[in-house]
């Protein structure tokens, strides 16, 4: 369990989040049984990238806008925009500084030395079936989600949760001892963990051997947007996508690797999961759970989460104004659309809610200052280089901690990339100095620590639009094109529409809870958005 003072802080933050909310609920609606909650994040999907092609989406997309109600000012509450606890935030309605996810890795004392953690990775359980893979589970989730919920109202009901990516699939699913999978491409197949359970059941399997490896068969992506549609996109071909190297459509596998290893299967999973080919084949194997574990259709709520990971490998690689993205955007626009029908079919379409959002979103690439009109800058490693030394000297040459550390942060704020350094005391004070500072404060746990000088016990604010990642682009930033993702919420009791209140990601999980009539905790840091009469 967490410290004092990490409760401390989260009794101060929930109260600055209560003074800032101003989202009013919607009027209080009948509704029928809800028998069945999906939760849909897709990573890396800002707000202003959904915007930018609505236009253009025909298929789950298209639907999703014209029968939900779509928030177009939600936001994550929290600074460290990363996978992880933008999941986490999403599933329990809490801000990481009470789940407790801080960051995709972060830092523990143990022993009087530092540990570097992953968020889901545990090395008292193994992958079932492969013994030699390390084994996930919540186990640093700090408290009960959505799924927790429900299982706590009826022991009968069944989750399932699966994701191109581990920390998704693992922390959408709560601690709940469910069916959770994750996409390996160490093995080139779907996995869990021996948390859930010792063996896959038979169903699995068969899913593998009979679905998953027709997704194998193709070996080249290729274009779909239409041509007229290429204005809204950059040039297929940019100077700093994918690090120089295969920036233009078609990307065949034989010639994206070296030759001497087109041969080793391990090869072919990196590649093949960098495609928009792993998001169909998480919305297959979702069918599949449906099918097999009569999810939505027995006496109980189920709930079913998926974790569409490749706009974000995708975004990493080649930006999310590039054709390689927009591409991305309409394969998920028509797999989505075909996935709500077979719900509809199965399930039964009012049978079942569906919220729909993402754990962060992105900066356009640096090089390309017109894109979103902001300015933006890459810092290389050598700049991060020359300050740290700069840092590094300016401590050592001075007296006590207290100097030392203060002549650390006047260095560091002299580089024309940092913003903001603030020290761990400022963090766990409580009283922001800034909204920033709150933001970054939603984000601290005083035994857990995020960030490359967290060891000094300080966090640095880059400024806007700054860059310092290997990748194309990335994100991580408190800044809106990191914090603004789409909320949308369509199912029994929702009115379909637009709306423009300020509402937060933490909203979403009590939101389905309300709508599907499940109990959930009355101390969260969101609240629902919609009210259901029963």
């Amino acid at each position: 369990m967490l410290t004092n003072t990490k409760r401390i802080l989260s009794i101060a933050v929930w109260g600055l989040l209560l003074a800032s909310c101003s989202a009013p609920l919607q009027g209080q609606r009948d509704i029928p049984p809800v028998k069945l909650v999906v939760l849909i994040s897709v990573d890396q999907l800002p707000q202003y990238l959904l915007e930018r092609y609505d236009t253009l989406y025909s298929g789950g997309l298209r639907r999703l806008l014209d029968q939900g109600r779509s928030y177009t000012r939600a936001e994550h509450d929290h600074a460290f925009t990363v996978t992880a606890p933008g999941h986490a935030t999403l599933a329990t309605g809490m801000v990481p500084a009470r789940h407790g996810i801080v960051y995709n890795e972060w830092y523990e004392r143990e022993g009087g030395e530092w540990r570097y953690v992953h968020s889901v990775n545990d090395g008292d359980e193994r992958i079932v079936g492969f013994p030699h893979l390390a084994g996930k589970s919540p186990r640093k989730l700090e408290v009960a989600a959505l799924p927790d919920w429900l299982a706590a109202a009826n022991s009968n009901s069944r989750v399932f949760t699966a994701s191109g990516k581990s920390r998704a699939a693992v922390l959408m699913a709560g601690r709940t001892r469910g069916h959770v999978y994750h996409f390996e491409d160490d093995v080139g197949r779907f996995v869990t963990s021996t948390y859930y359970r010792d063996a896959d059941p038979e169903w699995v399997a068969r899913f593998h051997e009979d679905v998953l490896s027709q997704f194998f068969s193709d070996s080249t992506w290729e274009l779909t947007v239409p041509q007229a549609a290429h204005r809204l996109a950059r040039a297929d071909s940019a100077e700093f996508e994918y690090r120089g190297t295969h920036t233009a459509f078609p990307h065949n596998y034989r010639q994206e690797v070296d030759e001497e290893e087109a041969g080793d299967p391990q090869e072919f999973y990196n590649w093949w999961d960098h495609t928009p080919a792993l998001d169909a084949a998480v919305l297959a194997f979702g069918e599949a759970a449906v099918n097999e574990l009569s999810l939505g259709r027995r006496g109980s709520v189920d709930y079913l989460a998926l974790g569409l990971s490749q706009l974000d490998r995708v975004g990493h690689r080649f930006g999310p104004l590039s054709l390689e993205q927009l591409d991305a955007i309409l394969r998920l626009d028509r797999a989505l659309g075909e996935f709500l029908e077979f719900l509809d079919s199965t399930v039964g379409e009012g049978r079942y809610v569906v919220g729909f959002s993402s754990d962060h979103g992105v900066l356009p690439i640096p090089e390309y200052p017109d894109e979103l009109g902001l300015s933006k800058r890459r810092i290389t490693s050598d700049e991060w280089r020359a300050v740290r030394d700069a840092a590094g000297n300016a401590a050592a040459s001075s007296g006590s901690p207290t100097e030392a550390e203060a002549a650390l942060v006047e260095a560091l704020e002299a580089a024309d990339f940092i913003a903001d350094v603030m020290t761990l005391d400022e963090l766990a004070s409580g009283e922001p100095a800034d909204s920033f500072v709150a933001l970054y404060q939603r984000s601290y746990c005083p035994v857990r620590l995020a960030g490359s000088l967290a060891r000094q016990g300080l966090v640095v604010r880059l400024v806007e639009g700054a860059h310092s990642s290997s990748d194309a682009t990335t994100h991580g930033t408190p800044y809106v094109y990191d914090r603004h993702v789409p909320l949308i919420l369509m199912g029994p009791g929702v009115p379909a529409g637009s709306s423009d209140d300020a509402v937060r990601t933490v909203d979403m999980a009590p939101t389905l809870a309300e709508l599907a009539g499940i109990p959930y905790p009355d101390d969260l840091d969101g609240r629902p958005l919609i009210r259901a009469a029963r």
